[in-house]
Order: C-alpha cells, then sequence, then structure tokens
C-alpha cells in the first residue's frame, strides 16, 4: 500500500460513519500539560503533538456543545493543536474492540515480546526506554527534540530499513509524519503503535501495524483531574491499559 498521511487520517475518520454522532460534553487540557481530553459517549484523550508543553491559552480549545464527528475532522487539520484534539475526540467516539480482542498490558512489554535480542527502533522518547534498553541487539530512539543517547529524527530514512521491530507515537498522527515513517519500515518488521493518544482502529492495521498499544478510560473523574494538575500520562489515574494485535492486515 502507497503511504499517504491525509488518506491514512480519512480513513480513520471514515471508521465513524456507522456510528451516530452526538454533543461534545467538555474538553479538557491542564496549564502547561502534556494531555487532552475529549468527552463524547466515552472520554478520550491524546497527547499534545507538540514540541514543549505550553500555557491553556494558547491551546485552540473549541468551545463545547458542538457535534463530535464535525470536531473529529479536526484530525485533517495541519496545525498539530488542532489535529490533537481532534484525535482525542476520534479516541472518545471509536467503539471499544471486543474483550477477548484485548490484551490487558504495556506497551513496554509487547516491546519485548517482540523486540528483545533484536534491532529495534523506537519513535519518540517513552519514559521506558531507558530501562528497557539493554535487552535489544541494537536500540534506537528517534526523537525530534533528542535527549541524550537518541537520534535525531532526521536519521529514520538510515536507521528505520534495518529494524525487527518499530514502536510509533501515536502523535505522528497528529504532527503529520506517520505515513513517512511506515513508508521506512521493512515489511517484515513489527510494527507498534503507542501511546495516550492511540486509536483502536482497525483502519491501522490495513497501513502494516499489527498491534495498538492504548488505552481505555475507565474513571473519567480521575481523568479530568489528573489531566488539569498537568500530570504526564504515566502517571495518569482512571485509566486501563489495552492492546489490540491484528497479524493478518495487508
Amino acid at each position: 500500500m502507497v503511504m499517504n498521511q491525509h488518506q491514512l487520517l480519512m480513513d480513520l475518520v471514515r471508521e465513524l460513519d456507522s456510528h451516530p454522532d452526538c454533543r461534545v460534553h467538555e474538553i479538557i487540557a491542564g496549564d502547561f500539560g502534556h494531555l487532552v481530553a475529549v468527552e463524547t459517549a466515552r472520554m478520550g484523550i491524546a497527547s499534545w503533538a507538540l514540541h514543549r508543553p505550553v500555557p491553556a491559552h494558547e491551546l485552540p480549545l473549541p468551545p463545547a456543545g458542538g457535534s463530535a464527528k464535525q470536531l473529529v475532522q479536526n484530525l485533517l487539520s495541519e496545525d498539530p493543536r488542532e489535529a490533537t484534539i481532534g484525535l482525542a475526540c476520534l479516541n472518545s467516539m471509536l467503539p471499544v474492540p471486543p474483550a477477548r480482542e484485548l490484551q490487558n498490558i504495556k506497551a513496554q512489554n509487547l516491546l519485548l515480546r517482540y523486540g528483545r535480542g533484536k534491532k529495534v527502533a523506537v519513535i519518540g522518547h517513552f519514559p521506558f526506554v531507558a530501562t528497557i534498553r539493554h535487552q535489544f541487539k541494537q536500540f534506537w530512539v528517534l526523537e525530534r527534540s533528542p535527549r541524550a543517547g537518541d537520534r535525531r529524527a532526521e536519521e529514520a530514512p538510515q536507521i528505520l530499513p534495518a529494524a525487527d521491530a518499530v514502536a510509533i507515537s501515536a502523535t505522528t498522527l497528529a504532527n503529520g509524519t506517520l505515513a513517512e515513517i511506515l513508508a521506512l519500515c521493512p515489511k517484515s518488521a513489527v510494527k507498534i503503535m503507542l501511546g495516550p493518544s492511540t486509536p483502536l482502529a482497525a483502519s491501522l492495521f490495513s497501513y502494516g501495524i499489527q498491534a495498538l498499544a492504548g488505552s481505555i478510560v475507565e474513571d473519567r473523574e480521575l481523568v479530568k483531574q489528573s489531566i488539569l494538575a498537568g500530570l504526564p500520562f504515566k502517571q495518569l489515574h482512571g485509566i486501563r491499559y489495552v492492546v489490540w494485535e491484528n497479524f493478518g492486515g495487508d
């Protein structure tokens, strides 16, 4: 499949075509926080696709009360702030996959399952990278704002074609880079999308992603208070980590 970011995002939006629209009840973001939550039929969260935390007044938070399907269209915006809000709204509307298809494990455990002793690349500096990097034959962290030991995102064309497994931050949906990243990955590589923004969306399997490691909000009030307090995802209360796998994609 030819990788095209706009088409990929349109396929995500179309997953809602057969589901009824609903009202946006609330949009929540903390000052200088990490996450945004949108409450519609359920609550969905996403991590801001930005290089740095920003004050709430710089975020284009629309008023509540409008159409959820209309807000999901923000995912198609070239402004990563608007696209992040659209992604959180999408996550609030997608139906939860059947319980029998979900595993209650964290993304790092999934990465160890498929990458231990192999060449592994991670797109985005996740908190767990320091504790598991010694488990792999080779390990690269590609980051737009690299920290010590990270590689610059621009090095992806040299690194990704050699990887046996690639873990991709779901913020790549909002910052416009996912299709480019997938095009660089070997067809044989295991590709995992992870992070709070990860949609449990079947259309992503058709683009060669085999596992979606995301979360489901179980206690909306706890999540709301955590986000307003500016807590990062790893400190968030009221969520359940889930993994949805499908190795039969195109």
